[in-house]
């Protein structure tokens, strides 16, 4: 259960950045820009919510190391794929050492 509500609030919140950059990238056509905007708030409600009903079952120590971190290699993950942003060792070797940091932390 504590796994799935964290891996739920992360990817909530990962959704929730892809909502509001691509109403940044909309900002032209002001429904899409305003829409996009609130699909991301949306998101971002139900990935508060879940961040703080994993807050029952792991640390808050814990949690917030894995949900911010994997958060962040999430975004990178989706600016590279889906966004086409260039990808540099340096980001790559950025989004290991998190993710070792990660598992340091859970053990």
């Amino acid at each position: 259960m504590k796994m799935l509500l964290i891996s739920g609030a992360i990817i909530a919140n990962v959704l929730t950045n892809i909502g509001f950059k691509y109403s940044a990238i909309n900002d032209a056509i002001p429904a899409k820009k305003w829409g996009y905007l609130a699909v991301g708030l949306v998101f971002g409600l139900i990935n508060s919510v879940l961040f703080a009903e994993s807050l029952r079952f792991i640390s808050l120590q814990v949690a917030s190391t894995v949900f911010f971190s994997l958060t962040i290699v999430g975004l990178y993950a989706v600016a590279v794929f889906w966004f086409n942003e260039p990808v540099t060792m340096l980001k790559l070797a950025g989004a290991f050492v998190v993710t070792v940091g990660v598992i340091m932390m859970s053990i």
